[in-house]
C-alpha cells in the first residue's frame, strides 16, 4: 500500500512540476525582455 501511494504522490508532484515548466516556457517565449526585469525585481 505504501509503495502505491508513493507512486501516486510522485506522479502528482511531477505533473505539478511540468505544469510550472510549461507556464515558465510560455512566459519566456511571449516576453523575453520582461523576464529579465522580473529576475532583477525578485532579486532586490
Amino acid at each position: 500500500m505504501g509503495q502505491q501511494s508513493n507512486k501516486i504522490e510522485k506522479r502528482r508532484r511531477r505533473a505539478a512540476y511540468l505544469e510550472r515548466l510549461k507556464t515558465r516556457a510560455k512566459e519566456a517565449a511571449v516576453k523575453p525582455k520582461a523576464r529579465r526585469v522580473k529576475k532583477t525585481a525578485t532579486a532586490s
